[in-house]
């Protein structure tokens, strides 16, 4: 359940974006497929059996010079950074002035790459952080409220064990019956998050 949500609202903001674009923690690479054919794409990551990155390398000193590119995506990396104002400080430096940045953050989840697993995000945690790191006119959106949120977690503790497993589905449909009829999005499965980077990093 949790891709689905999380792809809808974050497909949009990776197809607009232009020009030299890095995408920080890569992985495999799934989101090239939505940029436009003019784009100059570079995925960065960690070297291992889920990544194919161009260049190897870590959010938190990234191997470019300032300015270097036009867009940054990242998706669901900075629970994963010890000081994620830092990293996202870094990933302003290598962003021209007017630059774009759209990132996720898992709002509700369970530890995950233990222990290298930190924080949960609120909407206002994000935009704290952006801020921070020199961005402005930041916008964060919810990826699953709180009925899918509620439904991803049923699901997870059934695949835990041996038992009931044909009842992912069933709780599949509940829960985005539920969820697209005006569920909360104080409690999110993730936020999608774009800003740009000011003329004056922070």
């Amino acid at each position: 359940m949790h891709y689905e949500p999380l792809l809808r609202v974050l497909e949009p903001h990776v197809r607009s974006l232009r020009g030299a674009v890095l995408d920080v923690g890569c992985g495999m690479q799934p989101y090239r497929r939505w940029m436009r054919d003019e784009v100059v794409y570079t995925g960065l990551d960690r070297e291992g059996p889920l990544s194919r990155p161009d260049v190897v390398g870590t959010v938190d000193a990234l191997p470019f010079d300032d300015g270097s590119f036009d867009g940054l995506l990242s998706t669901q990396v900075f629970e994963h950074v010890g000081e994620p104002v830092a990293a996202l400080r870094e990933c302003a430096r290598v962003l021209r002035p007017g630059g774009r940045i759209v990132i996720t953050v898992p709002g509700v989840w369970p530890a995950h790459e233990v222990p290298y697993d930190y924080w949960r995000f609120t909407r206002y945690g994000v935009e704290r952080v952006l801020a921070d790191a020199g961005f402005v006119d930041s916008e964060v959106a919810a990826a699953g409220g709180f009925w899918a949120s509620v439904g991803q977690m049923v699901n997870l503790e059934i695949q835990r064990g041996r038992f009931a497993r044909d009842l992912v589905p069933l709780v599949n449909v509940c829960a985005s019956w539920l969820d697209r009829r005006g569920a909360s999005e104080e409690m999110a499965l993730a936020w999608v998050a774009t800003a740009t980077r000011s003329e004056a990093r922070a």
